[in-house]
């Protein structure tokens, strides 16, 4: 039996070992101007956040401590074809107050989601763009079997360039997701209103979700702020010597959210976010995905950094 533990620890050898090389643009300056080869492009980031105590209706509280690990490699083969490599890694840490079980199950400390996509975006010379993006993941508490906590799927994306600075289209996502098959639409924009106003998705689409919105402002080349939101909803599975071996957690809740960030350097910027989730609900579930029991709880603001570089 691999546990989602042992697993773990081969990705984030994998996953250092990748965020440990510089990266490098591609490119040759002895061709021609117009035959320099593909060039790609990293994006990485780390956000560490806490989800303050809220009550479960249920009895008892919570409180969550979240980390986000992301690296993004996007290679532009030629002026219609760009593809990339997506890999994150999530860790919560739960501390459960006051109960001892939810809905008849032995409650979980941590929750870990490893996952990977390979984004693929085609522009065939006009005003139209059209992306694919398979996505694979793991999620489960710990002592979860990691043949068991295997979700993947993908999102499709059309969108149309109205003007230079908007373009608007329409996504769709369709995931299995631990023995249950879920499907979701989301708006995809893209507008440059002025100089420093933008109105765009800032999360990808994906197992945990639609990507949402954000209007985002940049005073000056230092500054940048942000207020969104977006749907979460993610299923886990749990310890299989529970007394619900191999059950499902899910969580759900909306997720208003704020952000201001100062660019310390020509590559890294350094956030401060916060919000609150937002109608929050933990359903249990058996291992075949059967309805056990559920919960709502309170609203629960969080506040976190991040740390972003682009090269």
């Amino acid at each position: 039996m691999t546990t989602l533990r042992a697993v773990l620890a081969s990705v984030l050898v994998s996953l250092i070992w990748t965020l440990s090389f510089p990266p490098i643009i591609a490119a040759d300056q002895t061709k021609p101007a117009g035959k320099r080869p593909p060039q790609t492009r990293y994006t990485m980031s780390y956000t560490p956040l806490y989800q303050l105590k809220a009550d479960l209706d249920s009895g008892g509280s919570f409180d969550v401590q979240r980390h986000f690990l992301r690296f993004n490699a996007n290679r532009t083969l030629n002026r219609h074809w760009l593809v990339g490599l997506g890999l994150r890694f999530d860790y919560e840490k739960w501390d459960f107050s006051e109960v001892q079980r939810l809905a008849g199950i032995d409650l979980w400390d941590e929750i870990f989601r490893p996952g990977l996509s390979v984004p693929v975006f085609y522009m065939p010379g006009n005003q139209w763009r059209f992306g694919l993006i398979p996505s694979i993941e793991l999620a489960g508490a710990t002592g979860a079997e990691a043949g068991e906590s295997l979700s993947y799927g993908t999102a499709l994306m059309a969108a149309y360039a109205l003007r230079p600075n908007l373009t608007i289209g329409l996504g769709a996502g369709v995931f299995e997701r631990l023995d249950q098959t879920e499907g979701y639409f989301f708006p995809v924009v893209d507008w440059q209103i002025n100089d420093q106003l933008q109105l765009t998705n800032p999360f990808e689409a994906g197992p945990v979700g639609p990507a949402g919105l954000e209007l985002a402002y940049k005073p000056d080349d230092h500054w940048e702020m942000g207020v969104g939101g977006a749907y979460r909803s993610y299923r886990f599975r749990l310890d299989d010597s529970s007394t619900v071996a191999d059950g499902i957690g899910q969580v759900d809740f909306w997720a208003p959210f704020a952000r201001v960030g100062r660019r310390i350097s020509k590559h890294l910027l350094l956030e401060l976010n916060g919000g609150a989730a937002l109608d929050g609900k933990i359903i249990i579930e058996d291992r075949n995905a059967r309805h056990i029991g559920e919960t709502d709880y309170e609203t629960a603001p969080f506040v976190g950094l991040t740390l972003q570089g682009k090269f």
